[in-house]
């Protein structure tokens, strides 16, 4: 039926569906059939509008005058494009709408587009051309889009960086030589020094950043880099030529720090033994072979071992670092340790075993701890570089973070005690007080809340300025207690969260029987083997993980 109703306009691009006065159409009357009378005149890629169809088959059901004077219902129409802008303005993109019988685009639209979005920046002239080409080649309707303009990115500026002018005395001495094929394990290289005036480490300045800038050509600022200074120590200085390189104002062994390097004085000696006696030095203590028994080092700085500790006493305010092992022998109950090592700074080695471990900071062990007393003030990790060894067996370790090794506990019936976070019971002593001091703050606060009602109530003629001002400073002085108050109540509660979260105790191969865990007063202790596990605690109750079964766990009080 549609086929009598529907012709061309006089221009040819349009389609106007009228309806004959011999002609009557009943209530099924619909779209069906519309198709096929649009292509017998050769309108089948005109734009069709819908609600113009609609409106024309309700108008004939009425047989209203419209119908009968003719509604357009579709037209023929040129290729359009829009600009999309995405990505807070730092993409645009071009969307373009297939012809329906019409024209494809031409340049100028092209032009006249970007500038109705304003897009002047970063425009790439091939995909312009792309655009031009995909008009002529989309189907009526069809839609396709193309990036045509990109933003610029801020380049971020840099933060100072500090490079070290000399090598790392510690590293170095603990890189065996090799000679013909073999590694010689007592051939450690020559002791680094430096001589005044030396060179000792540059700082690269922060850099300021590069702006960015949108499509549309809105300035995006660059973050600046974090700047610092270079750091004099002792035996260093800032040149006077260069306010960038730090010098050496003595000779001496250089010790790499964050932002400088400090020069001290170092003892070098083949071993420590009978024929050295014991040593007690103001610097650093360097040791190409062994520390050996019942003899006492102390040093001020750093200690390296290029061999052996074996039953000594090694103290140092630095770090200690050993190539090989710490080695004691076992004692009796209540004896003290036959071989004791305590650092202000971190200890490393490649095991340690029947002996005293005590750092300020870490303590890094390659192969295992065996039966020893192990305290540090941060991270205990035992495991070598390819995670394959690390056995942590016997004795008791109290770290105040995380604990990591391959292996913890052993095969039979001995007993390993391990305690993470120590700091835990001073954080919780902490808060405790804490809480009663923001409790007493806050009293502090409604006392003075009350003396203002109070003195409200007193007749204006009867208040002085002293008064007001006396009033004033009350409530500014009890307020910023509240707040300090509360910020430290705050800090401290979001610092345990964050100790209870990192320190963990990871066993990243196998957990045997027998190995307590503590934490604060909680323990709990295993009665079974497991594989890969880790060990929480969220103030209440410690929580095993394990991979591969189900925890079994003993519960103490």
């Amino acid at each position: 039926m549609w086929d009598k109703f529907v012709a061309l306009s006089e221009d040819n691009r349009a389609v106007i569906a009228k309806l004959s006065p011999e002609i009557t159409v009943d209530k099924n009357f619909e779209t069906r059939g519309l198709d096929e009378a649009l292509a017998a005149i050769g309108a089948a890629e005109f734009c069709l509008l819908d609600e113009s169809v609609t409106r024309f088959i309700n108008l004939a059901k009425e047989s209203s005058g419209e119908a009968y004077s003719g509604v357009v219902i579709a037209e023929v129409r040129d290729a359009t494009v829009e600009v999309v802008l995405s990505e807070h303005d730092m993409l645009a993109s071009m969307v373009v709408t297939g012809a329906y019988k019409g024209k494809p685009l031409k340049g100028p639209q092209i032009v006249q587009a970007l500038a109705q979005s304003r897009v002047t920046k970063g425009i790439n002239k091939l995909a312009l051309k792309k655009v031009l080409i995909m008009s002529h080649q989309l189907k009526a309707g069809e839609t396709y889009s193309q990036p045509v303009a990109k933003g610029k990115d801020p380049i971020q500026g840099q933060d100072a960086k500090f490079i070290a002018l000399v090598e790392d005395p510690s590293k170095q001495v603990l890189a065996p030589k090799e000679e013909n094929g073999k590694v010689d394990m007592l051939n450690l290289g020559e002791t680094i020094n430096v001589s005044e005036n030396d060179p000792l480490m540059k700082r690269v300045p922060a850099t300021k950043g590069e702006p960015g800038m949108t499509v549309q050509g809105r300035i995006i600022p660059p973050k600046p880099g974090k700047d610092a200074v270079l750091k004099e120590g002792t035996g260093s200085a800032v040149s006077p030529q260069n306010p960038n390189l730090l010098i050496a104002t003595v000779s001496g062994m250089p010790v790499i720090k964050e932002r400088g390097v400090e020069v001290t004085d170092a003892l070098c000696l083949p071993t420590i033994g009978v024929a050295t006696g014991h040593v007690k030095f103001k610097g650093n203590v360097v040791v190409l072979g062994d520390i050996e028994s019942d003899m006492v080092v102390r040093a001020t700085g750093s200690v390296t071992v290029g061999g052996f500790i074996e039953s000594a006493d090694v103290q140092a305010q630095g770090d200690i670092q050993v190539a090989k092992g710490i080695i004691g022998h076992n004692v009796s109950e209540g004896e003290p340790r036959s071989c004791i090592v305590k650092s202000g700074g971190t200890i490393s080695a490649n095991y340690a075993q029947f002996c005293e471990l005590q750092a300020g900071g870490d303590i890094h062990l390659n192969v295992h701890c065996m039966n020893s007393e192990v305290r540090c003030a941060h991270d205990l990790v035992i495991v070598d570089a390819a995670e394959k060894h690390g056995t942590l067996s016997g004795g008791h370790t109290k770290v105040g973070g995380k604990i990591t090794c391959v292996e913890l506990g052993v095969e039979g019936d001995t007993i390993t005690m391990v305690e993470a976070f120590a700091r835990f019971q001073m954080y919780r002593d902490r808060q405790t007080k804490l809480k009663e001091q923001y409790t007493q703050a806050q009293e502090g606060t409604m006392n003075v809340v009350r003396k203002e009602l109070e003195f409200k109530k007193t007749p204006k003629a009867e208040r002085t300025p002293e008064q007001e001002i006396e009033l004033e400073k009350l409530k500014q002085e009890s307020n910023a207690q509240l707040e300090k108050a509360k910020l430290a109540k705050e800090t401290n509660e979001q610092e345990l969260a964050v100790g209870l979260e990192e320190s963990t105790v990871e066993v990243k191969g196998k957990l045997y029987t027998h190995v307590t865990v503590q934490y604060g007063d909680e323990k709990v202790t295993t009665k079974r083997t497991h594989g890969p596990s880790i060990f929480t605690f969220n103030q209440y109750e410690i929580k095993l993980t394990s991979m591969f079964e189900d925890e079994d766990l003993e519960q103490e009080a």
